[in-house]
């Protein structure tokens, strides 16, 4: 399995692991989208400062791939946690 793939694999069990904590924890999740999007963000820029090297590749920073998984956690907690929370203020 190439690197590309594995990232992949990867991305998509963060987003179904975010799908299925928003479904079933939806008020917990939102409480932790700010804490989760701030350490993400900080590591989106602690990337940028590290990528800009020409030298290395992104797949050759070790925490890369956590923080895209991560990252992918939060978008699918927000679209399904928002989508449960939805359903519930419009039946109420």
């Amino acid at each position: 399995m190439s690197k590309k793939a594995k990232r992949r694999w990867l991305q998509l069990f963060g987003f179904l692991t975010g799908l299925l904590f928003g479904y079933f924890r939806a008020q917990q999740i939102q409480s932790l989208f700010p804490v989760l999007g701030i350490s993400v963000g900080i590591g989106y820029f602690l990337l940028s400062k590290t990528a800009s090297d020409k030298d290395k590749d992104l797949d050759d920073i070790a925490w890369f791939i956590p923080l895209q998984m991560i990252m992918y956690f939060i978008i699918g907690g927000a679209l399904s946690s928002s989508i449960v929370l939805a359903i519930e203020l419009y039946t109420n």
